[in-house]
């Protein structure tokens, strides 16, 4: 939950600035940026782990992959807010 207020608020912040500056362009950097890098984080996140030589349980593994996909599920949250206000941007100027 808190990643998704985190990402909440980087969107505000995003209309925010786009508002006083009067550009809504900047919605798209700002948001657009941040939705971007964090689904990229989240894929690699998901992607890499530990050399599979060094890992001798089960239980082990269970544990890495959830960590993993606990990273991925959080940077999809942050991600979320941002790209929500892209598209609400996208649809106001269009």
């Amino acid at each position: 939950m808190k990643y998704f207020l985190a990402g909440t608020a980087i969107a505000l912040i995003g209309v925010l600035i786009a508002y006083l500056l009067n550009d809504w362009s900047f919605i798209y950097m700002i948001s657009g940026i941040v939705a971007g890098v964090a689904l990229i984080w989240g894929v690699l996140a998901l992607g890499t782990g530990k050399n599979k030589s060094t890992r001798t349980t089960s239980s082990e593994k269970r544990r890495e992959k959830q960590q993993r996909v606990t990273k991925m599920k959080n940077a999809v949250m942050v991600a979320v807010p941002n790209i929500i206000a892209v598209i609400v941007n996208l649809a106001m100027i269009s």
